[in-house]
Formats: C-alpha cells, structure tokens, sequence
C-alpha cells in the first residue's frame, strides 16, 4: 500500500471515529435554545406553558438506544402560562403543591427504536407520585450536537394534580408535554 493511500484510509478511519464520538455518549443541555413546554384546556380554550427551570441528563447513542439514559427535571415553581393569577395558584397544594414538591421527574428505565423515533419507558414522579410514562422523541444530529424533540401526554388525575378541579369541562384531564432540547457534548 502506498503511503499516500495508507494516509488516506487512516484519515478515513479517523474521521469516522470522530463522527461516532460526535453521536454517542453524555449530552449536555444548550439553555439558551431549550424549552420545556406543555399545552391544557381550561374552559374548552387551549393554553400553553412552560417551565423555566429544568435540566436533563442524557446518555444516548443513536445506534445502540438500549444502552441509553435519560433523566428529565423540571421546577416546578417555574411555571409559567402568562397569567400571573393562574400561575400563582399551580404552586398551591390542591396543584403542584411545590413547597412540598419542588421538582418533577422522568427517569427512563428503557429506550428502544419506532418506525418514526425512539420510545423512552420510564417513571414520572410528580408532586410525590410516581407512575409508569412514555416519551416518545426524535433525535437528530446537527452540526453543534443533537435536537432532541420529545413529547407525552400526562393524566393529571393519576399525580393528584388539582385535586378538587374533577369538572373536566373546567380544566382537561391531559396534558400534553413537549420537550424540545438542543445538546451538546
């Protein structure tokens, strides 16, 4: 083999472990370009919301999702829905009680490959309940790291979530939640 080609296929192979390195592994949330937000129906209108305060725990390859980790949290004292009123009475008891609970938590326990994605199992635990949950997300590498989309659908009903607001004609049982990351390693 001539020099000049064993260079080349060793920089060939060289750039290929650089890709994968770029695509394996911890992954670190991007803050500036990161939200976690969800959407409710309150009185048959849609509303969205977010949290400010939140972090994420990626461990994730795309081509081993099996060997992958994600844990998710969220404060939920830093919730947002633009009315001052509202977002003053999620932090009571009969809501997110966040005295007392300050944090919610997805911490997946199994990652696997869909047809359009990948599907993290797991355990959600908010305002001190703790239940099985589903994300699904998508995950698409980028130039400076990886997009991570996710999105799932909680029933408030099953974490004691405004307890006494039963009327789902005034407040809906779900609630959907996306997350919506940039990563960086």
């Amino acid at each position: 083999m001539s020099k000049i080609r064993y260079i080349g296929v060793l920089a060939g192979l060289c750039a290929g472990l650089t890709a994968f390195g770029a695509s394996a592994g911890e992954w670190q949330v991007v803050e500036d370009s990161s939200r976690v937000k969800f959407t409710f129906i309150q009185q048959g209108s849609r509303y969205d919301g977010r949290f400010e305060e939140f972090d994420a725990q990626i461990d994730f390859d795309p081509s081993n999702p099996a060997a992958g980790r994600i844990v998710g949290v969220v404060q939920t004292e830093s919730v947002k829905t633009r009315d001052f009123d509202r977002d003053a009475t999620l932090q009571d008891p009969d809501w997110f009680d966040t005295a007392n609970h300050p944090e919610a938590r997805f911490e997946s326990e199994s990652i696997e490959k869909t047809a359009d994605g990948y599907v993290a199992n797991g355990q959600l635990t908010l305002k001190g309940k703790s239940n099985p949950a589903t994300l699904s997300f998508t995950w698409e590498p980028s130039e400076s790291g990886a997009h991570f989309l996710g999105k799932m659908t909680v029933n408030r009903f099953d974490y004691n979530v405004g307890e006494g607001w039963n009327d789902t004609s005034f407040v809906g049982q779900d609630v959907e939640v996306e997350v919506d990351l940039e990563l960086t390693q």
